[in-house]
């Protein structure tokens, strides 16, 4: 299979070639971009463990075939695998609403993320679960965080996941400038609470 490794600001600069050439409307609604922005996320994760933790490269696999793995993390001489996976809020159809002008968009209640983000990002955690994967113990989980919020308790987050969380090697979170980890691998460096990292937000980087 075709595998490219990539450090962190090239795989940026291989994912805004793709979305400078798609409209919003296509790069929201297409199936084949939704590759696209896992391109975005594993870049972006990348990045921030590169610069604070460790120096690192990520795998793509570039062939059309499905597995379990979304992307590879090399890092300290070993190589861990990543699925991705994104939490927005339950009900909402993005694809639906950059078909719209900008100013018709909806807007975001900023307090919901706060009051259930914890809720949906389990209910995240679980649906991975509910895979079963076949090398789940191995295989580390990467969650985009994409819904607004006023804040994210990362005590109560990490509490509230812990039993759906040890289905994977490691469980870490994402959004526009921060992440953290709220399940370990002790093959991998971590930190406690919220990192605050270089902002990078999908549909602005083009």
């Amino acid at each position: 299979m075709p595998k490219r490794r990539y450090n962190p600001d090239q795989l940026f600069e291989k994912y805004r070639e793709i979305r400078a050439a798609a409209s919003d409307e296509d790069f929201f609604s297409r199936p084949e971009h939704k590759r696209t922005q896992e391109l975005w996320c594993a870049a972006h994760f990348a990045n921030a463990y590169d610069q604070y933790l460790a120096p690192c490269m990520v795998v793509i696999d570039e062939s059309t075939t499905n597995t379990d793995t979304d992307f590879n993390l090399e890092t300290a001489g070993k190589v861990f695998p990543f699925q991705l996976s994104e939490v927005q809020e339950p009900g909402r159809r993005r694809s639906d609403e950059y078909k719209q002008p900008e100013h018709l968009r909806p807007t975001h209640d900023l307090s919901r993320g706060s009051a259930l983000g914890t809720q949906w990002v389990r209910d995240g955690i679980q649906r991975k679960a509910a895979k079963h994967y076949a090398n789940a113990q191995t295989l580390n989980l990467l969650i985009y965080l994409n819904f607004p919020a006023w804040e994210q308790q990362y005590h109560d987050i990490r509490n509230t996941c812990a039993e759906t969380a040890k289905s994977f090697a490691s469980v870490w979170l994402l959004n526009g400038n921060t992440m953290c980890v709220i399940k370990t691998n002790p093959e991998l460096r971590a930190f406690d609470g919220w990192l605050v990292i270089p902002e990078s937000v999908w549909h602005d980087e083009r």
